[in-house]
């Protein structure tokens, strides 16, 4: 009896879902004022939704991406782009399963406005 218990218990720890959400708390950059969170949720078919929800502090809209690199350091090309954050919140959907965008050294960053891409109003060191 208590091997097949042993077993059953094994079996259900191999079949437990993976992490399906985080939340991360974004880092003002530049003298924004740009606060809030990013929530990354699996959607189980190898993609993840990404909702934005900042105070945006005057700017009402600011270019999204996730970038290779760290906050620290962005590679500048794009890996992924998200929905343009506007009036503090954006939502998408990216081809890519949580646990992939979480296993390199990716960021996920906000630009102050599509006229000033060169700074940067907030980040996170997706890990």
């Amino acid at each position: 009896m208590l091997g097949g218990l042993t077993v059953a218990l094994l079996l259900l720890a191999a079949c437990s879902p993976q992490e399906s959400s985080r939340t991360f708390q974004l880092e003002e950059l530049n003298s924004s004022g740009v606060t809030g969170t990013a929530l990354l949720a699996d959607l189980g078919d190898g993609s993840t939704r990404v909702v934005v929800d900042v105070d945006p502090a005057g700017h009402p809209e600011m270019p999204a991406h996730v970038h290779h690199g760290t906050c620290a350091e962005l590679v500048p090309q794009p890996l992924h782009y998200l929905n343009n954050v506007i009036d503090g919140a954006s939502e998408t959907v990216l081809p890519i399963s949580l646990a992939d965008l979480l296993a390199g050294d990716l960021a996920l960053n906000l630009h102050v406005s599509a006229a000033d891409m060169g700074t940067y109003s907030a980040c996170v060191d997706l890990n």
